[in-house]
């Protein structure tokens, strides 16, 4: 075994260092320009509100193999954050917005998926499962007309979301875009038995 010098590694350990923060710089980068893609001046969630409303027909349906939840739940979940983010994003001070961002975030943001099975919702977007039709269509409103307010929200009004911190105006669109789909994955996958 070949022995360096403190020195050398002290050296080693260095240039390291830097390679790590000019990786972690890399993946800033790449995920502005992938997040740039997304106009943060409009906010246009009509597929996944179709297919939500599509799905409505299959509503009852459940496949614990692939969630323990129901399709409602997920309709009616991804409705409530919807609608929970873009209220919380018109009622906040965009002064008050920090722009520091996580590792969670970053994974999110680059590769626009969020892993199953790793975060549990939040109280006031985890309903129970007996979720009426007439629930789901009301929240679908809501969510439509809070999508229609979204070009009144300030580019740093913004989300503060347990796991991903702050989110402002052009990381909500990515946030609800991202969410949405994977939800509606979810039921795609319970359908398919």
């Amino acid at each position: 075994m070949i022995n360096f010098s403190y020195s050398t590694r002290y050296a080693f350990h260095k240039l390291t260092r830097q390679f790590l923060r000019a990786s972690y710089l890399l993946v800033l980068v790449l995920i502005t320009c992938n997040s740039s893609k997304l106009n943060a001046q409009e906010l246009n969630l009509n597929k996944e509100l179709n297919q939500i409303e599509f799905y409505l027909a299959d509503m009852d349906n459940a496949n614990l193999e692939v969630s323990e939840a129901p399709v409602k739940w997920h309709l009616y979940h991804s409705l409530k954050v919807i609608n929970g983010v873009l209220k919380e994003a018109e009622n906040s001070n965009p002064e008050d917005y920090n722009s520091k961002t996580n590792r969670q975030w970053m994974y999110i943001s680059l590769f626009n998926k969020i892993p199953r099975n790793k975060v549990t919702a939040p109280d006031k977007v985890n309903p129970s499962y007996d979720i009426k039709k007439d629930q789901i269509l009301s929240e679908l409103k809501k969510a439509r007309k809070s999508i229609a307010g979204w070009s009144d929200l300030e580019k740093n009004n913004f989300y503060k979301h347990a796991v991903l911190a702050n989110l402002n105006k052009r990381k909500i669109k990515k946030f609800l875009r991202v969410h949405s789909r994977h939800h509606l994955k979810i039921v795609n996958d319970i359908l398919k038995q």
